[in-house]
Parts: structure tokens; C-alpha cells; sequence
């Protein structure tokens, strides 16, 4: 009886370990897919978080959908309006058939230089444009607003002014979406253009007063 008893207990055992064998078996596998699971992620996860643009040495550029642009005419000014006491800063940079635009206009006094600040796009006193080069109706290329930039939709920020020598340097970027509707006024696409990591550093700029 005693012997009988020792057996059964003795299988008992066996199978118990069996189990935890292919229990581990199982968690070898596993344990492979939670590291290379876990690595992805990480890596996804760096992909998203670095954005690396590709700057040149040029004292204007930007990002634009993902492609640097640097202009090759481009000009900055201030210019005072002593009838509405209003200062503002205007930017016109273009590259190939793509131009970039913007004004921030504040009230002020009658200096040579420009407040430090982040001026936030609104429509009415801080504009900015995105054009490319279209088709127009006598069929010559000239440029064309790519979309619309509406309020909140990016910035500009005045980093530094040396009104002496008359440089400025700061930073922009905004998007500006272009929606296309049908007959009946339903939209049929949303295109956004991405105008990024934009920079100005020790640029010239021209003042005037009128």
C-alpha cells in the first residue's frame, strides 16, 4: 500500500515537472519576442522624437516639407508709420519657385529697432504667406499663395536687434493648409505644407520711417 503511494506521489512529481519544463520552454520564446518587441518601440520611439534637418551655412533658411530651403533673394525691413505710430517688420525670401513671407506690425515708437518677442500668427497684425510658383490666367508663372496660414497657426519670435549696425535675428515656422472641395462645397482633401525650424541670424535689414 505504502509503495502504491510512494508511486502515485512520485508520478505527481513528474508531471508537475514536466509542466514547469515546457512552461519554461515556453517562456524562452516569449521572453525573445518582449526584448525585440521592446527594442521596436524604442527605436519607433527615437525616430519620432529626433527630427534631423539637413542646415546649411546660409544666415535665412528654413525647413519646407522636409526639404531645407535657403533664398536666394530675400530681404528684412523695418519701417515706421508715424500716421498710425505703428512699427513693422516685414521678411520676403524666395528659392526656385518657393516664397516666404511675413510681417508682425505692433505699435511703437519711432526707433531704429524692433521688441524682443514671440509674435503669434493671427491675420491681422502677424501675417505669413507661403507661395509657389502657378500658372495664371495669361499663363505665366508668377507666385501664388500655397494655401492658407490661419490664426495660431505658427510664429515668429525676434531673438536679438543690434539697431545700430541694423541686424536682426530670430526664428519662424507656420503651416498652411490648402483644402479642396467639390460642386457641393463637400471637401475632398486636406494638403498641409510644413514650414519649419525657420531662421534669421545677424541678417541686415533696412529701416525707414514715413
Amino acid at each position: 500500500m505504502l509503495n502504491n503511494i510512494k508511486l502515485i506521489i512520485n508520478k505527481g512529481k513528474t508531471r508537475y515537472q514536466r509542466k514547469l519544463t515546457n512552461m519554461n520552454k515556453l517562456r524562452l520564446p516569449l521572453t525573445l519576442l518582449l526584448f525585440a518587441f521592446i527594442a521596436f518601440i524604442v527605436q519607433s520611439c527615437n525616430k519620432d522624437s529626433i527630427t534631423a534637418y539637413a542646415y546649411t551655412t546660409a544666415p535665412i533658411q528654413a525647413n519646407i516639407d522636409g526639404n531645407t530651403w535657403a533664398p536666394d533673394t530675400a530681404s528684412l525691413a523695418i519701417n515706421y508709420n508715424s500716421a498710425s505710430s505703428t512699427k513693422t517688420l516685414s521678411f520676403t525670401g524666395q528659392q526656385n519657385t518657393r516664397q516666404v513671407l511675413f510681417s508682425v506690425t505692433i505699435p511703437n515708437t519711432n526707433t531704429t529697432g524692433f521688441p524682443l518677442n514671440t509674435y503669434g500668427i493671427n491675420e491681422v497684425n502677424v501675417i505669413a504667406q507661403y507661395n509657389t510658383q502657378q500658372k495664371n490666367s495669361s499663363g505665366i508663372y508668377v507666385f501664388m499663395p500655397q494655401g492658407t496660414v490661419e490664426p495660431g497657426a505658427g510664429s515668429i519670435v525676434v531673438t536679438a536687434i543690434d539697431s545700430v549696425k541694423k541686424q536682426i535675428t530670430g526664428t519662424f515656422s507656420f503651416y498652411s493648409r490648402t483644402t479642396i472641395y467639390d460642386s457641393q462645397g463637400n471637401v475632398i482633401s486636406i494638403n498641409v505644407d510644413n514650414i519649419e525650424a525657420g531662421e534669421f541670424t545677424n541678417v541686415p535689414y533696412t529701416f525707414t520711417s514715413n
